[in-house]
């Protein structure tokens, strides 16, 4: 496929979560260290965390190939107790600070808020704070900053997470087996919103 032809962007913050999903797309094939191909995209990573990071890739990978459509893919931290570590959800509405933007995806994917911070929240009591201010489920370092900078350039996309960690369970590499069994589980809603 040449780059005229690819349709997708998908980015990941990390190598990690970038591999999750190779594992499910179709006729995926690695390209170097950093970079997948797909039947219909490119899947790339910046392996760096925050938004700065996510953005420079945006940028690098907008400037190489053509995306109809870009996605952001990778793990955030739980904030609701209701939620399982591996449970996969699309964000349809991202906030940071006090700002607020709408990702209008149609999806079975489970829907979500998710807010966007400048440093990882591990404290139950962070967590609870930020659930009771702003009535989101997840958290991130990227997702406000990524659907900031496609609604800016005029682009469509989505943002597809699954939960890492929660108040009681810390971050942990390798993901937990559940996260692998529910995004392979989760394989044809995922794909439609990726793919179409």
């Amino acid at each position: 496929m040449n780059p005229s032809e690819r349709k997708t962007l998908v980015l990941a913050p990390f190598k990690a979560e970038a591999r999750l999903l190779a594992g499910i797309l179709p006729d995926c094939r690695q390209a170097d260290a950093v970079t997948w191909t797909f039947a219909g995209g490119r899947l790339t990573t910046a392996n760096a965390a925050g938004g700065a990071a996510l953005i420079a890739l945006l940028d690098r990978e907008l400037a190489e190939t053509a995306g109809n459509r870009i996605i952001l893919f990778g793990s955030a931290g739980a904030l609701t107790p209701e939620l399982e570590i591996g449970q996969v959800l699309c964000c349809h509405t991202v906030l940071y600070d006090d700002r607020r933007l709408e990702l209008p995806v149609s999806t079975d994917i489970q829907a979500t808020t998710i807010i966007t911070v400048a440093e990882p929240v591990t404290r139950t009591e962070e967590r609870f704070r930020l659930f009771e201010r702003y009535s989101a489920s997840l958290v991130d370092m990227e997702s406000f900053f990524f659907a900031e900078s496609l609604q800016g350039r005029g682009l469509s996309g989505a943002v597809i997470r699954f939960v890492s960690d929660t108040a009681e369970q810390a971050f942990v590499l390798p993901f937990p087996a559940a996260v692998k069994a529910n995004i392979d589980k989760l394989r044809n809603q995922i794909l439609r919103v990726i793919i179409g």
